[in-house]
């Protein structure tokens, strides 16, 4: 079993206050044999140097992400440095940081490198992984997931985000957290054994959202590029079919869109959300993520009533199904923008609705990591855009 408790900061600007702050609030916690911490920090506290310092404070190893905001059961802010803190007697922990990632070249070598070096330090089976990940232009974690997935034989889910900032569109100020150092080229990964079992779900787009439902079948597919619908060029099929395409290099028609892929997974089918970018000089739409040959394409807009009532379906689905324990929630950054003049609507409503109940953090994250199902041994691990995704034990 694992515990878990929540220690948090706001000073921003002040480093000592903040180690002090945090160091009482690790005083205070009843930990057991084996102990490591999830943490969430808006970049400015990495810029500052306050992370570093309060990360000092821990007695046992952190990491995570930069975020834009977040909330824990006590608290949804902005400027906020948290960690969800796990403990156990029967649960063991194992976390390591990988190599550089190829921005170019294949990440499997070193997705599967990082997780032997993890895995060796466990004496049981990993339960579940977490990865906290670098944003690149270029969509990689499927891939990397994929990798992972197949070194530890299909059977373990991985849950997880990549990192984000607020200052600008290559989110350059986005960072991995490890420990007490910041990195925008690595990736983090944790693996869990011993007694968990951990619960997933994800939300994304409503049936009521979906203003194209099921407009095509997707017959070409080039890594995150949507080539052909039915056949026919991709741009030149949506602009046929009335959804407002612009021509390359202008992308403001697509990016309020969800691009909803229903997957035959030969188990009752799965849904993957997509963010469409933008349109490339061939006249195929360039994703968020890797687009899949055979799906069933829909469109649905991504508004704030949307946002809202699926993070609630989210969060009533996961109070009805358990009676406590620890909640790791990861929405899409995309989420925040479609709230538009309330961008914390949707922190605020998955703390109301979770936090009296569960120790819950909620962060940003600009791609999530997700099982869609975990059946018969097998976690479907998959890269999500547009979605809330969702970690009980």
């Amino acid at each position: 079993m694992i515990k878990s408790y929540t220690v948090a900061t706001t000073e921003i600007d002040d480093g000592d206050a903040a180690v002090r702050e945090v160091t009482a609030q690790i005083a205070s916690l009843a930990l057991q044999k084996n102990t490591v911490g999830l943490v969430l920090a808006h970049p400015e506290f990495v810029s500052s140097g306050v992370y570093a310092q309060v990360a000092g404070a821990f007695p046992f190893p952190i990491t995570g992400m930069t975020t834009i905001s977040h909330c824990t059961s006590g608290a949804a802010e902005t400027y906020m440095l948290s960690a969800t803190v796990l403990t156990s007697d029967d649960c063991e922990f194992s976390c390591g940081l990988s190599g550089p990632i190829p921005k170019q070249d294949c990440v499997e070598d070193v997705s599967r490198s990082n997780y032997g070096n993890v895995r060796k330090n466990l004496a049981g089976e990993p339960k579940l992984a977490f990865i906290y990940a670098p944003f690149y232009n270029t969509p990689y974690l499927g891939s990397c997931i994929a990798a992972i997935s197949a070194e530890s034989g299909g059977k373990m889910p991985i849950f997880g985000a990549a990192a984000n900032d607020d200052h600008s569109a290559g989110m350059t100020g986005a960072r991995v957290l490890f420990n007490g150092a910041a990195y925008d080229d690595k990736f983090a990964l944790l693996l869990v054994s011993g007694g968990i079992s951990p619960a997933f779900y994800v939300v994304s787009a409503t049936e009521d959202s979906m203003v194209m439902p099921r407009i095509g079948v997707i017959t070409k597919a080039v890594n995150s590029r949507m080539m052909e619908i039915n056949n026919v060029g991709a741009a030149k099929f949506l602009r046929n079919a009335g959804f407002p395409v612009d021509e390359p290099g202008n992308n403001s028609g697509l990016l309020s869109s969800i691009f909803v892929l229903h997957i035959d997974d030969g188990n009752g089918g799965v849904c993957v959300s997509r963010i469409p970018h933008g349109v490339t000089d061939d006249g195929g739409i360039l994703c968020g993520g890797d687009m899949i040959e055979g799906a069933v394409l829909s469109i649905a807009f991504n508004t704030q009533d949307v946002v809202l009532e699926t993070a609630k379906t989210a969060a009533d689905k996961i109070s009805g199904s358990h009676s406590g324990g620890t909640v790791i929630m990861h929405p899409c950054l995309g989420r925040r923008y479609g709230l538009l003049s309330e961008p914390m609507a949707e922190l605020k409503l998955l703390r109301k609705l979770l936090g009296g109940k569960f120790t819950c953090a909620a962060s940003y994250a600009n791609g999530e990591l997700c099982p869609t199902s975990v059946n018969g041994g097998k976690a479907d691990n998959r890269f999500h855009n547009q979605t809330l995704v969702a970690c009980v034990f």
